[in-house]
């Protein structure tokens, strides 16, 4: 049973080495990239990414700032932090013709959120979740010409959470929208990213 196991390592690793090679195509080696739907989630996301080994590989990271305000008096809900991503991808397949690259990689996530309501007599209740995780990614970057980048990934993760009882009060107070958005639960996750760069 062994034996099989390594085999296949074997196999998968000379089909990837095999394939990667195909129509292999040059680029710049560093990206900034960010997401141009953040402003739907009041956060601005930025990030960079750096390439080494003729381009198989690259570290990255990305920062994500988040700043929201709304309602006054007792519906005031306001929300702010940050999430930061360090990334470190393998790119595997590279096409000279559309100039697509298809990766897989890791990541680690680290991320604070601070939140607030008042009470009736207008004094602040004041919430706090901290979290901190990791998971795999798979995608795929498209390098245009004119220097432009699109990239798209998807992968699964998990992180764990630790907050305060008035954070998840504050959400609750939030309205439909900070609902689904706003609740920090501990368990597996779903990472979807989508960002426009330039490469340099």
């Amino acid at each position: 049973m062994k034996s099989r196991f390594i085999l296949i390592l074997i196999l998968l690793y000379h089909s990837i080495n095999i394939y990667s090679q195909k129509a292999i195509f040059h680029h710049n080696k560093n990206i900034l990239k960010i997401n141009p739907l953040g402003g739907v989630a009041s956060a601005i996301p930025l990030s960079i990414e750096r390439f080494f080994i003729n381009n198989y590989f690259s570290l990255g990271g990305s920062y994500t700032y988040i700043s929201n305000k709304s309602g006054s008096g007792q519906s005031t809900y306001n929300n702010d932090g940050f999430v930061i991503m360090p990334q470190l991808r393998h790119y595997f397949y590279n096409d000279s013709v559309s100039h697509v690259s298809i990766y897989i990689g890791g990541y680690y996530n680290y991320e604070e959120h601070y939140n607030k309501t008042l009470d009736r007599y207008s004094n602040a209740i004041n919430g706090t979740a901290k979290g901190k995780g990791g998971g795999l990614l798979f995608g795929s970057q498209w390098f245009l010409k004119n220097g432009f980048v699109f990239d798209f990934y998807i992968g699964p993760g998990f992180i764990e959470y630790t907050r305060n009882n008035n954070y998840d009060n504050n959400v609750a107070k939030g309205g439909f929208l900070v609902s689904f958005t706003g609740p920090k639960n501990t368990g597996t996750k779903v990472k979807l990213g989508f960002s426009l760069g330039y490469s340099f």
